[in-house]
């Protein structure tokens, strides 16, 4: 079992810059990989995604990568035809405004196309050296994805345990449902009338209410969904769905016998299944 939420990050060097790397994950019903990375990385976009998508199969995941500490240094070159034009031009506009002040070499150097400054390029090695940290990091990420996968599947284990006892007393509880019907009719109308009641006619009635509160197939049907709960847990790949609608399908079964039954200790022991049927959606949410 495999959660959606996590969080890696590293910090390397290459012979050009230092750079980091970080990946975070959260929740989604899709598998949603977004990108945010400097312009010199651009153009391997695509590829870093790729990679991403190959390891993961549910989740929104952000990937980020910083370059910093550049240790080569750019070659840069000065365009000297360029700033001879720019000077006999500004020597003819300082005498024609008659400017005392002459301008200086530092001005010059400034002016749009007089310093050529070489691209940055990253180099083959450095582009490895950064896929390389990318698988990395994206197997600790799902190292960490898996073992809190293992501390939620856990947590569901024990609410299973509960919902199982539950079910198992409300099974028990809801069998002396006819007799308790019938002792507490027979004894009202015999208070009421101060007759004896014919036990044909409250036998009748108490069969049809019985049988309105006969909670013995949603019962039946809980056992089922819980056993292939269980059994959807040891699968592996993607489950989250699956037992999210399995948990869904038990909430609609005990949603059922809390409205037909009448007894206080079943609807009890019905708001603790609910409790945990509810921990377990939130759980399956976050279950790749």
């Amino acid at each position: 079992m495999e959660s959606m939420t996590g969080y890696a990050s590293i910090e390397r060097s290459t012979e050009q810059f230092s750079y980091s790397i970080e990946i975070k994950s959260l929740n989604s019903k899709y598998l949603e990989v977004q990108a945010n990375l400097p312009r010199i990385l651009k153009s391997s976009e695509n590829d870093f995604i790729a990679i991403i998508k190959k390891n993961f199969k549910r989740g929104k995941l952000e990937l980020s990568i910083e370059l910093f500490d550049w240790v080569e240094s750019r070659t840069v070159s000065v365009n000297t035809e360029l700033m001879k034009k720019y000077y006999h031009e500004l020597q003819k506009a300082q005498k024609k405004l008659g400017m005392g002040n002459p301008f200086s070499f530092d001005l010059l150097v400034t002016l749009d196309g007089v310093l050529h400054k070489q691209k940055t390029s990253i180099s083959e090695k450095s582009q490895r050296d950064i896929s390389r940290s990318l698988e990395i990091i994206i197997k600790k990420m799902l190292e960490m994805r898996r073992k809190e996968g293992n501390s939620i599947k856990l947590d569901i284990q024990k609410s299973l345990t509960v919902i199982a006892d539950s079910v198992s007393r409300i099974k028990s509880l809801s069998k002396d449902v006819s007799k308790n019907l019938y002792q507490k009719l027979k004894t009202n109308i015999d208070s009421l009338a101060n007759v004896s009641v014919d036990n044909v006619r409250l036998y009748t009635e108490i069969a049809i209410l019985a049988d309105k509160m006969d909670v013995n197939e949603e019962i039946i049907r809980l056992y089922d969904h819980l056993k292939k709960f269980r059994s959807t847990m040891r699968e592996k790949g993607q489950i989250g769905k699956k037992l999210d609608f399995l948990a869904q399908e038990m909430f609609r079964e005990i949603n059922t016998i809390s409205s037909k039954s009448a007894n206080s200790e079943i609807s009890h022991l019905v708001v603790e299944v609910k409790n945990n049927i509810d921990k377990m959606r939130e759980h399956c949410r976050n279950i790749v």
